[in-house]
């Protein structure tokens, strides 16, 4: 196991520059070393909203690859996306300053927190752990900071930075970038197969989260979703002190749900600890999946000395983060929202509460992500848009591959009876004019996608 970096080493350090700086994470990072008075400079390759506020913070911004933004720097930390042979990773290099990850530098300020809450999982780390920090941030004499994987409303970012010793962050498991974090507490919240670029298979992916655990500070928690087979499996190797949840009511779970009405599509359940009734939660984000992510969010949330009464009504106000079943707009009757799922098990669930919602139609415009994804998961892709009434595709994203002949969204689309759309431009205009009133209009993917939904948000004209 590789040295960890340590508070004390990175507090020596002045001058920072960020490779990917635009990134959520990556800014967020960039921006608590401002708050810290570091100098921070940083690369990313197109200017957006994100390295606006970098700039209007202190931060210097490069767009090209140029060698004076590493002059003085001391410190340069890397994004997972950007390879070896990037022109910003070879001039780093030639600079002769420190290199580290953004996973190590997270880590390293993370475990500078007495209470630091991991959370990790294929899929909902973004939704639960702003749905922790909205618990935090609710409850009197909590001032939390946060670092998480999507814009949280209410804040207007992606973190904060407080003043307690509670530090909550998203781990996410791509090239074992979680493996840099050492936690007080570890949530898992599901394993499943992804990111088959990295991962080649499930084994491989769950030994992975088995370390994760692994790293958990000696006298810290594990906290695992119970109904999930490969977390259970994930237990079997773990020596830290284990918290066990189950939103299918099984009573083995330290915590589990009851009496669970999804009458209008938002859980109204009771959650009980080890057999006694400990609080009743009434949530504002849809979905059976969110039953399950806000037990991880009670069983995270106990040990900090939160009561139920605080636990309860953080969970009563939460209403999601950005991209995560967000709403755009209300056209023609028609409503439209905008979610993050690229994976075929989110986009079940997602599919699902928007049925539950819904008095029309669901109409579901998916953009797949990354050309190794669809191809490994193909037949789940196939079978997993069941509750769309109409699905609409249009042309892959690739983002870091190079997108093969095997598969493409045309095949997808031929093997679903979906409809085509390659151009993204034309994807708007396509869906008003099938969309009916009491229609729900998903516009879904991890890809470019995400400007179509920023863009009717915003009422803008796409073009």
């Amino acid at each position: 196991m590789k040295k960890r970096l340590q508070i004390e080493e990175l507090q020596q350090y002045k001058c920072v520059y960020m490779i990917g700086a635009g990134g959520v994470s990556m800014s967020s990072l960039a921006l608590i070393l401002r708050e810290k008075g570091v100098t921070v400079r940083g690369y990313d390759r197109a200017r957006s909203a994100v390295t606006e506020r970098l700039e209007n913070a202190g931060v210097t911004m490069y767009y090209e690859d140029d060698p004076k933004g590493f002059e003085g720097v001391e410190l340069v930390c890397y994004t997972a996306a950007v390879n070896d042979g990037h022109p910003q990773m070879v001039l780093a290099k030639q600079s002769g300053a420190k290199m580290i990850s953004r996973a190590e530098l997270l880590g390293c300020i993370a475990a500078s927190y007495p209470y630091s809450v991991a959370v990790a999982g294929t899929h909902g780390k973004s939704t639960t752990s702003g749905m922790i920090s909205h618990i935090f941030m609710h409850t009197p004499g909590c001032d939390p900071t946060v670092v998480v994987g999507a814009k949280i409303a209410e804040i207007d970012s992606a973190y904060r930075i407080g003043k307690d010793g509670n530090f909550i962050f998203e781990a996410c498991e791509y090239k074992d970038s979680f493996l840099s974090f050492y936690p007080k507490v570890s949530v898992v919240l599901n394993i499943q197969l992804d990111h088959t670029d990295y991962f080649h298979s499930l084994e491989q992916m769950r030994e992975s989260f088995e370390q994760f655990l692994e790293n958990t500070e000696e006298d810290g928690i594990c906290i695992l979703n119970l109904d999930c087979e490969n977390c259970r499996i994930a237990m079997e190797t773990c020596n830290r002190t284990m918290v066990t949840y189950s939103a299918d009511g099984n009573e083995q779970a330290d915590y589990y749900a009851k009496n669970i009405d999804l009458s209008d599509g938002f859980g109204k359940f009771d959650v009980y600890y080890r057999g006694t009734f400990l609080l009743h939660a009434e949530l504002k984000v849809p979905g059976m999946h969110n039953v399950s992510n806000a037990l991880a969010a009670v069983a995270a949330s106990v040990p900090a000395g939160l009561s139920a009464e605080e636990i309860a009504a953080g969970l009563g106000g939460y209403h999601g983060v950005n991209r995560r079943f967000e709403f755009l707009q209300e056209k023609n009757g028609a409503r439209y929202f905008d979610d993050y799922a690229h994976h075929p098990d989110e986009i079940k669930v997602t599919l699902a509460a928007a049925k539950a919602i819904t008095k029309g139609r669901v109409i579901c415009a998916f953009q797949p992500h990354n050309y190794s994804r669809l191809r490994d998961l193909f037949e789940d892709f196939r079978t997993c848009f069941g509750d769309a009434d109409l699905l609409v595709l249009t042309k892959l994203y690739a983002a870091r591959e190079s997108a093969g002949e095997e598969v493409s969204s045309a095949l997808l689309a031929e093997k679903t009876g979906a409809v085509y759309v390659d151009l993204l431009e034309d994807l708007p205009g396509y869906l008003e004019e099938v969309a009916k009133p009491g229609d729900t209009v998903l516009i879904m993917g991890a890809g470019d996608i995400g400007k179509v939904a920023e863009k009717m948000k915003k009422r803008e004209k796409i073009s």
